[in-house]
């Protein structure tokens, strides 16, 4: 609980808390501009909230201060201190408080969420304590919209946060989550056909892509005879096979052209016989034969020598042939492995891979098709589930939170008055007393909504500003006091014109004041800037 806060500023330095009702007092004049609400608004501050240190006025007619405050758990006693014009950080202190410490914001929120063992699933410390926390000056106390923090809050928001104060929020956590991530999956995939990464079509494509592919499907059936069944893998690859063997036969024929060229030369034989040599003394009889036999002498020996050659290049061209006739046999057993049918021919492979091409095409077509309509189905489902469950849950909340307000409402009035409803709609949440618009009856049902909350809840802290309580009637303030007195938890309230209520209720407000504020020196800071 809040034990205290000091501040050498104020004209009371120190101020004591209760462990249940604690009244900051005005006076029965009910003057203004005394700092009531700029205490409240200091108790805020205490507890995390930044309103206080962005009170321009407070800053020019005060000064830079320090406020230092205690809060006391099993009986042992923390001290802190926070600047007003520092939003970001807290300072641990020892007992007299002497800064040792400087610690964040949020950490010092964490801690106060463990010691009022208000730790709920993605619950903040602040966003559970600090809309109950309302003070002029916060912009959080509309009679019509007790749920919201701040005004432009969205009801959504508010919502949510009630839920997870009541500590429902895990299923709807869960379905959350799941919810969240069909919808990115829906819009990554959509996004990806918008870029054509992912084929897009419609139903009437998707049958007829359907008929296509069971004809396909009998295609390939038939071209495979029953001697063979390939994927297009394998298909490309032994197409691809195919076309190696045909490249290298027609290079091993050339080679294998030129050997032959290369054997009919090297059979060749160079030589003029004497029946030759006569034939030719009848047409040139002075011809000089001698002559003639030299060069024959000479082609022999250059015979001798292109021959030595030529065979060198057939014994090459021989062992080219060998490595290609190797290689094709290596390539006719991998075909063979492949196929299981050695004589398969090209035109035949080529077919089929096409075949299985547009089947492929055909189908990952409907794959996307189908896989859309499957992530689109489960957008709708999580967000049709995730709609029930909180319907569910905020039925339970409505319903608790009605009964407890009725309650409150019967304690207040001797007579039957209609308590206040909540109800929640998809989006949004309506409060009302019905058949009852009054102002004073507006305030009475945002007063009694808290102590409902205060009550079925976790939440250890309940503040209200007199701006709330003195638009309700006499009869239900009474009532009120008494219903914060033994609420059982700490509740701060400020509060003034006490002498116009009963003596039980004078009695009860004076025994539990903390703080007394007047005019004269006894306001807040010990002087009035109005």
């Amino acid at each position: 609980m809040l034990l205290e806060v000091y501040c050498e500023k104020f004209y009371q330095s120190k101020i004591t808390f209760n462990e249940g009702l604690s009244v900051v007092l005005g006076t029965n004049e009910a003057h203004n501009s005394i700092g009531k609400s700029t205490f409240l608004l200091i108790i805020d501050f205490v507890f995390g909230g930044n309103t206080y240190a962005k009170q321009d006025n407070i800053i020019r007619n005060v000064g830079p201060h320090d406020i230092f405050f205690c809060f006391k758990f099993n009986n042992n006693l923390y001290k802190f201190c926070r600047h007003n014009t520092d939003t970001k950080t807290v300072w641990k202190c020892n007992d007299k408080y002497e800064k040792l410490e400087q610690i964040d914001i949020d950490m010092y929120c964490r801690w106060l969420n463990e010691c009022y063992k208000l730790e709920l699933p993605e619950l903040t410390f602040r966003n559970a304590v600090g809309r109950y926390i309302r003070v002029y000056g916060k912009d959080n106390y509309s009679e019509k919209h007790p749920l919201q923090s701040f005004t432009a809050e969205k009801a959504q928001e508010s919502i949510l946060a009630l839920i997870k104060l009541f500590n429902f929020y895990l299923p709807i956590e869960n379905i959350e989550k799941q919810t969240v991530d069909a919808k990115e999956a829906y819009k990554a995939f959509t996004k990806a056909q918008k870029l054509n990464f992912i084929a897009k079509i419609n139903k009437s494509t998707f049958n007829k892509n359907l008929k296509e592919i069971e004809q396909i499907s009998k295609e390939i059936e038939k071209l495979s005879c029953g001697f063979f069944d390939l994927d297009s893998a394998v298909s490309e690859k032994a197409l691809e096979i195919k076309n190696k063997l045909s490249k290298i036969r027609r290079i091993k024929g050339k080679i294998k052209a030129r050997y032959d060229t290369l054997t009919e030369n090297a059979e060749y034989k160079f030589s003029i016989t004497n029946d030759t040599l006569n034939n030719l003394k009848v047409y040139f009889p002075n011809a000089n034969f001698e002559h003639i036999a030299e060069v024959e002498n000479f082609h022999k020996k250059i015979s001798i020598i292109f021959k030595s050659e030529l065979n060198d290049e057939r014994a090459n061209l021989q062992d080219e042939l060998a490595d290609y006739e190797k290689i094709i046999d290596e390539l006719e057993r991998e075909l063979q492995t492949l196929t299981k049918t050695p004589n398969l021919s090209k035109l035949v492979l080529s077919k089929h891979t096409e075949l299985l091409k547009s089947q492929e095409r055909l189908q990952q077509e409907n794959d996307s098709y189908t896989k859309m309509n499957t992530l689109l189905k489960t957008k709708k489902d999580t967000a049709e589930q995730l709609k029930q469950i909180k319907e569910k849950q905020l039925a339970l909340i409505a319903t608790e939170i009605n009964n407890k307000m009725k309650d409150y409402n019967n304690q207040i009035y001797k007579t039957v008055h209609k308590p206040p409803i909540i109800s929640f709609t998809k989006d949004n949440y309506n409060f009302f007393t019905p058949d009852d618009t009054g102002t004073g009856i507006a305030y009475k049902g945002l007063v009694i909504f808290d102590l409902a909350i205060l009550n079925l809840t976790e939440l250890p802290l309940l503040v209200h500003d007199s701006l709330i309580l003195k638009q309700i009637s006499d009869e239900a303030i009474e009532k009120i006091i008494e219903l914060y007195s033994l609420s059982g938890k700490q509740v701060i309230i400020a509060f003034d014109k006490q002498n116009s209520y009963s003596q039980k209720t004078y009695n009860l407000l004076n025994d539990s004041a903390v703080l007394k504020l007047g005019i004269d020196g006894k306001q807040l800071f010990g002087k009035s800037w109005a």
